[in-house]
């Protein structure tokens, strides 16, 4: 009872000591003020806790949507009005604040004005002081900080090329291996690029010059990459295909072609790495041809261990030849997934709107009940919260690039259309930007080779451009990195340099 009366003391102590009666009580940035809010703390053990969706890598979208909605974990979103939130100096004729209203109970709605932020590089802070009429909850304030990635150089690749076949190893190193170069010529070039200093290291070469390889790594970090084709048009003779195998570890900075081949030649295909070490390989075009006939609908299992391959019973393949398809291995359901692809090089291929599931157990293939409303090849799919599939990106009929952003949701056994890119671009790199946001970055925007970062929020669903990138690139890469994202590559651009969209 002693304690309490002296905490009590000492507030109305500080309290009349106020000169400014208009001065909030509450100001941490005052002296009076910030006493009274620790002292407060003590009297009123129950605090508030003021949340955002935002997580420390998440592209905050309020700049874009202009609104920011905050989760408090009391029932007091009444008591917060305009006046007890600050934008941070620099950026308060950027981002104006316009008003400030409860949504329910436990949710407030910021509204703001933004002005362009081309070069916004410190972080803009949000702080929240407690209002005067909120009494039965302890609150000292609550500083929000939100920071923007920006695009700049961090270092190079070993030579100018583009469609490089690229793998996101376990340490955060990237290797890149074969590709074109600017010259139009296919490329042996095997390195490893390290996004924390931006420098490589050439490794020894591939025994041949390939683009468009298949490329996956196991679990201790080997990578395997198959197939490919020594030239950048069409193949002339079927030896233009690769039936080879390399094995490349990163540690010891070795690169081997396995003794022995794949039973059929490959380009267009997928691979995946198997959790017992082997490989399986799907679909692709085997030989000279635009028709469906040049492409295969099988799978080869490629067992390491045994140094032999083979090819799957008839109950595995897919319903029509299948080349450009992205494969998604769920080692938890022992299973392959398959999502879109195309029947034949020819204008008059055939397109795939569904979405294929190998048991690995049974050898069999079924086509799942979902259908996308799209159908293309050259996707890229990728899981978010939710157990939601994203599949962005990819090629429609007569080469044209899709707009659409699609989901599937296996649990609830459906599919939706999420919206669209801005822009219809072939060629885009899609990447992760952080948990449930996606990064696009260049393409050939109908005509014009594209600079534009492009983001979908799977929160918002909605998509924005957000900024652009040094340099304007098609059949390039991006990946996300702890660093940010990493963007290398062009065929037909002589720069060499790397460029990183991040936070640092």
């Amino acid at each position: 009872m002693r304690c309490i009366f002296k905490l009590v003391f000492i507030l109305l102590l500080f309290q009349c000591k106020i000169q400014n009666k208009s001065q909030n009580l509450f100001d941490p940035t005052t002296l009076s003020g910030g006493s009274v809010a620790v002292l407060s703390s003590l009297v009123f053990q129950d605090g508030i806790q003021i949340t955002t969706r935002y997580q420390q890598n998440d592209y905050p979208s309020f700049v874009k949507t202009e609104i920011l909605d905050l989760d408090l974990d009391k029932p007091v979103s009444s008591h917060f009005n305009k006046k007890h939130f600050y934008v941070s100096e620099n950026y308060k004729d950027d981002l104006v604040l316009r008003d400030v209203f409860p949504l329910s109970e436990s949710k407030v709605r910021v509204l703001f004005s933004v002005s362009s932020r081309s070069e916004w590089r410190e972080p803009i802070i949000l702080r929240i002081q407690k209002p005067e009429s909120l009494t039965e909850y302890a609150f000292n304030w609550k500083i929000l900080e939100f920071k923007f990635p920006y695009p700049r150089y961090i270092g190079n690749i070993s030579e100018a090329k583009g469609q490089i076949t690229t793998q996101h190893l376990l340490d955060g190193r990237i290797l890149l291996v074969g590709g074109v170069s600017v010259a139009g010529n296919t490329l042996p070039t095997v390195e490893i690029l390290d996004p924390d200093t931006g420098t490589t290291v050439l490794f020894p070469p591939l025994n041949q010059s390939l683009m468009g390889m298949a490329i996956c790594a196991n679990s201790d970090g080997t990578v395997y990459v198959s197939g490919g084709k020594t030239i950048v048009g069409s193949p002339t003779v079927n030896t233009q295909f690769s039936n080879k195998i390399y094995k490349i570890n990163s540690t010891n900075q070795t690169v081997e072609e396995l003794p022995f081949t794949l039973q059929k030649r490959r380009y267009g295909h997928s691979m995946v790495c198997l959790s017992n070490g082997d490989l399986l390989v799907s679909g692709g075009q085997f030989q000279v041809g635009t028709d469906h006939t040049a492409i295969t609908n099988d799978h080869e299992y490629v067992s390491i261990q045994n140094g032999n391959t083979t090819v799957l019973n008839s109950s595995a393949n897919f319903p029509m030849n299948t080349i450009f398809h992205f494969a998604e291995y769920d080692s938890f359901k022992q299973r392959v997934l398959f999502f879109g692809g195309k029947d034949r090089i020819d204008p008059f291929a055939a397109y795939s709107n569904s979405i294929s599931t190998l048991d690995l157990n049974s050898q069999v293939l079924s086509t799942l009940p979902s259908v996308f409303s799209t159908a293309r090849s050259n996707v890229t799919s990728m899981i978010l919260p939710g157990n939601d599939r994203l599949v962005l990106g990819g090629v429609m009929g007569g080469g044209v690039g899709s707009r659409s952003i699609d989901s599937w949701n296996e649990t609830s056994s459906t599919s939706q259309t999420n919206g669209f890119t801005s822009r219809m671009k072939n060629g885009s790199s899609i990447t992760k930007f952080s948990d449930s946001q996606v990064l696009y970055t260049g393409g050939v925007d109908t005509y014009y080779k594209s600079g534009i970062l492009e983001l979908y929020d799977h929160i918002e669903k909605k998509n924005f451009v957000v900024d652009t990138m040094m340099n304007a690139r098609s059949e390039h890469t991006a990946i996300q990195t702890n660093r940010g994202i990493i963007i290398f590559g062009d065929s037909a651009l002589t720069d060499t340099r790397v460029e990183l969209y991040g936070k640092d």
